[in-house]
Parts: structure tokens; sequence; C-alpha cells
């Protein structure tokens, strides 16, 4: 069986990023703890984010073409 890399990014809210769309996101980035620490630096300077991985976002975007 196959399994997919796991990959983790940063997205963040239209508050937080003015010149975006509604929500934005990172790059792709295998290392979590890392992805964690940019969202922590991130979270000082009182932007709205979280992190996500590929399979949450794969998750998502189903959710999205099911409602088209």
């Amino acid at each position: 069986m196959h399994q997919e890399t796991l990959l983790w990014r940063v997205v963040y809210t239209h508050r937080a990023n003015l010149t975006s769309g509604p929500f934005a996101a990172g790059p792709w980035h295998p290392d979590k703890g890392y992805i964690e620490h940019c969202a922590a630096q991130l979270r000082n300077y009182a932007l709205q984010v979280g992190v996500q991985s590929n399979q949450q976002a794969t998750k998502a975007v189903s959710t999205w073409i099911k409602a088209s």
C-alpha cells in the first residue's frame, strides 16, 4: 500500500494578510515542528494562524467539490 507523504503548512485568515484572498497559506513542509514554530512566530504579531496537513486540505477540497 502506498502511503502519501505527510506535509504541513501555516494557514491564516484575511485579517492576517490583507493583500490575499479570504484565506491564504504558506508552502508545504515535511517538518511539523518547524511549521508550528513558524505559526508561533506569526502569533507573536497577533496574527490568527493555524497549522494544516495536506491530508486535512484534501478532505476540505473534497467537501468543496461535492458542494459544487
